[in-house]
């Protein structure tokens, strides 16, 4: 079993346009989908993200706010699963409610570290 982190991206937050019934139903669609990954064993963790940030360079000299406005997609939260393959991530990243709102999932394999 590898584990894979799942990377949820979207141009806007819909959140401030929606119906307080409409952000519950959509929440309602992160649970369930959620609680799938979760039936079959394979959810390990994973957190919405709040929308401000901060992007570190220079080897933390230089700070600058993020995300920023004009980028196209911010990432939204991520989750942690254990899967077979990259087919098996796939295979639970299409039922992701993210892209109700046009948004992306980006699945990467955790690499091992020996330490």
């Amino acid at each position: 079993m590898k584990e894979y982190l799942l990377v949820f991206r979207s141009g806007t937050s819909h959140d401030a346009v929606r119906t307080p019934e409409q952000m519950a139903k959509n929440m309602e669609s992160w649970k369930n989908w959620i609680g799938s990954i979760a039936q079959e064993g394979k959810f390990i963790g994973g957190q919405p993200l709040m929308g401000e940030g901060r992007v570190l360079s220079q080897k933390g000299a230089h700070i600058t706010d993020a995300p920023f406005a004009e980028g196209k997609e911010v990432v939204n939260g991520y989750l942690l699963i254990n899967a077979a393959d990259y087919d098996e991530a796939v295979r639970f990243s299409k039922a992701c409610p993210i892209f109700d709102d046009n948004g992306t999932v980006e699945v990467r394999e955790i690499a091992k570290m020996d330490m």
